[in-house]
């Protein structure tokens, strides 16, 4: 399997390019509003032509604080669309593997309305997203964060499973979800192109190292390698020093 590491893009380029040469790993590089609201297309141009000089292939994670891309409010809907086209177009200078990105929903405000929101997604927001990402030509995968179990997002990877993967976030389905990361893995596994690894205590999103939470990575691996499945894996990590932590935990199960 495949290992990037979460990165910002302000951190990679102010603080962690010259490690990540070094070390020949690829990053997913964070493209947040304020870069997009202050860099030039030039300045992420530069370092996107450094790392292929390097040849090193990243990952992208695209903006999505704030964003609801099915938001019920049509002016809400509009802006945040707006935002994440912005960052794909800056996404496709790197000609990433996979970029990452959040659909948006929310139980505090999509709970009680949730098959209207999962339409607006389906027929009008989604399609517009793809189209995009076609003319760009970015693999998208959408990450898992609020929505409430497996089977709510399942049709929509069956209706675009020629356009659209999954990134598997076990972490997030384990503190956010109604349902355990195995049940979503066990219903997804076929959209699978990507994972985020961290660890949590089961309560809230705290980005532990792999290994000191809840998540069972054991029975995830096992699954994952009886069924064929190669996602490429992303530890993302609050601390520099649970990096290595968590990768050297993978070493037992992938490397």
């Amino acid at each position: 399997m495949e290992l990037h590491i979460s990165i910002p893009f302000n951190l990679l380029r102010e603080k962690y390019l010259n490690q990540v040469l070094e070390l020949r790993v690829s990053p997913e590089i964070s493209i947040k509003a304020e870069d997009l609201d202050t860099l030039s297309r030039k300045e992420f141009k530069e370092i996107a032509d450094i790392l292929k000089r390097e040849a090193l292939k990243p990952s992208i994670h695209l903006p999505f604080m704030d964003l609801s891309l099915a938001a019920l409010d049509p002016w809400i809907r509009k802006v945040s669309l707006k935002r994440l086209y912005w960052g794909m177009e800056i996404a496709a200078l790197f000609e990433p593997k996979i970029a990452v990105f959040h659909s948006g929903y929310h139980p505090d405000y999509h709970r009680d309305q949730r098959l209207y929101w999962r339409e607006i997604f389906m027929t009008e927001s989604l399609p517009s997203i793809l189209e995009h990402s076609l003319d760009l030509g970015l693999n998208l995968a959408l990450e898992n964060v609020f929505e409430p179990d497996p089977e709510f997002l399942a049709p929509l990877f069956s209706e675009f499973k020629e356009r659209l993967s999954w990134c598997f976030d076990p972490a997030h389905a384990r503190v956010f979800s109604e349902r355990n990361e195995l049940d979503w893995l066990s219903t997804l596994y076929p959209y699978i192109k990507e994972m985020h690894c961290h660890d949590n205590l089961g309560k809230w999103d705290d980005h532990l190292p792999l290994g000191k939470g809840v998540i069972n990575f054991g029975e995830i691996f096992r699954f994952l390698k009886a069924h064929h499945c190669n996602p490429l894996l992303t530890i993302e990590a609050k601390k520099e020093e649970d990096v290595l932590v968590s990768y050297q935990y993978l070493q037992n199960f992938c490397f």
